[in-house]
């Protein structure tokens, strides 16, 4: 089963979207984070802050883009 975060509903995760692991797309930090704010107020504010990619080793997978990774999950309109 692939791990999915359900802030930037990327998958898969390499760990499970849990125990201070952090989102390698959106930099959710799971537990901490996610304590004082919903998912959908995280995936807010990290598409106002222009969607980027957090890590740094970790790179995003080719042709890459957030909004149609969103779109595929039924978040956002595709472009």
């Amino acid at each position: 089963m692939n791990d999915r975060c359900p802030v930037c509903l990327y998958e898969p995760l390499p760990w499970p979207a849990e125990d201070h692991n952090i989102c390698v797309c959106c930099g959710t930090e799971f537990g901490f984070d996610d304590f004082d704010f919903t998912h959908d107020q995280l995936r807010e504010r990290w598409l106002l802050s222009g969607a980027p990619w957090f890590s740094q080793e970790h790179h995003p997978p080719t042709n890459w883009d957030p909004l149609r990774q969103l779109g595929v999950a039924g978040v956002v309109g595709h472009r």
